[in-house]
């Protein structure tokens, strides 16, 4: 374990000297275009993104059953990081002219497509622990190891 969180936290490190190494080569322009984006993105999680998860999570809360809370918390939670992660593409396919490669897809759909995957997940989630009984799903967690040591 120690290991691993070092060689992680060197990895960690080397990145991130890599990443400033890359700044420190931008020009001023970038340099404000970069802390403009990422003010930017620290503001949306703040002010949109944290807020908008804790009101999805409390209306889910009140209105589904307990057992689906878990599903919906990450269904939740994917939606809005999809949702914060298109928003800036919503809207602007082919932005540039002259240019087919960039903005060259309806993001909109693709958006769409993507909540649906992860509600057809959440769904699929919540089909199959339904079709277990709560004895049987309650008995697995708590049968012996089939060696008997009971470790």
């Amino acid at each position: 374990m120690t290991i691993t969180r070092i060689l992680l936290g060197a990895l960690g490190i080397g990145f991130a000297t890599y990443g400033v190494d890359l700044l420190l080569k931008m020009s001023t322009t970038d340099l404000k275009s970069v802390a403009m984006w990422f003010i930017g993105a620290i503001l949306a999680e703040n002010l949109i993104f944290g807020p908008a998860a804790a009101l999805v999570g409390v209306l889910g809360h009140y209105v589904l059953p307990p057992r689906w809370w878990p599903a919906y918390t990450v269904g939740g939670f994917c939606s809005l990081a999809l949702i914060l992660v298109s928003f800036p593409l919503l809207g602007r396919e082919n932005a540039v002219p002259g240019n087919d490669t960039i903005l060259n897809r309806d993001y909109t759909v693709s958006l769409l497509i993507a909540l649906a995957v992860v509600w057809a997940g959440v769904a699929a989630y919540l089909l199959s622990s339904a079709r277990r009984s709560p004895a049987v799903a309650a008995g697995s967690r708590n049968a012996l190891p089939r060696n008997g040591s009971g470790h």
